[in-house]
C-alpha cells in the first residue's frame, strides 16, 4: 500500500521530467484577430497579415501556444485547432496569460472565407481585405469569437 502512494508521485516526477506531459487539453473558448502588422517572430521588412488566436484559459506564464495548422485552398483559410496546449520551450516569463497561435496570412485585399475547426465542430466567418480595413463577418460560430468585426491596416 505504502509502495503504491509512493511509485504514484515518482511516475508522474519522471513522465514530466521527459516531456511527456508538456502539454495540456484545452477545450475553452478562443478569441482571434486579424491584423496587419509584425506579430510573428524577427519581423519581416513589409508588415504582414497575420492570424491571432489565444484561449479564454489562462496559464502561469507566457509562451504557452495552441497547436493548432493553417491550410490555405484558394480564397478558403482553414485552421485546424488540435485543442492542445503546450508548454514554452526554455524560460517561463512570470506572468499570467492566455495559450496563443500566430501565423501569417498568405492573404491580399479581397474576399476569404475563414474556418475554424476543433473536435468535429466547424466555426465559419468571411473575411474582407480592403487598402485601409480588414473585416470580419460571423456566419457560424460554436466556440471562436473575433474580438472585433473591423481591424485597420497598417497598424
Amino acid at each position: 500500500m505504502n509502495t503504491t502512494r509512493i511509485t504514484t508521485p515518482l511516475l508522474l516526477g519522471a513522465l514530466a521530467a521527459c516531456g511527456i506531459m508538456d502539454s495540456t487539453r484545452d477545450s475553452s473558448p478562443l478569441s482571434f484577430a486579424i491584423r496587419e502588422g509584425h506579430f510573428i517572430n524577427d519581423p519581416p521588412p513589409q508588415l504582414q497579415i497575420t492570424l491571432l488566436v489565444e484561449t479564454e484559459t489562462q496559464y502561469p506564464c507566457l509562451g504557452y501556444w495552441l497547436e493548432s495548422d493553417l491550410n490555405t485552398a484558394g480564397n478558403v483559410l482553414h485552421v485546424s485547432v488540435s485543442g492542445r496546449v503546450r508548454k514554452p520551450e526554455g524560460a517561463c516569463l512570470t506572468a499570467i496569460g492566455p495559450a496563443v497561435f500566430s501565423v501569417a496570412l498568405p492573404v491580399t485585399v479581397g474576399s476569404y472565407a475563414l474556418e475554424f475547426t476543433r473536435d468535429g465542430v466547424t466555426d465559419r466567418y468571411g473575411v474582407t481585405i480592403t487598402a485601409t480595413t480588414i473585416e470580419i463577418a460571423t456566419i457560424e460560430s460554436h466556440f471562436t469569437t473575433p474580438t472585433a468585426l473591423s481591424f485597420p491596416r497598417g497598424n
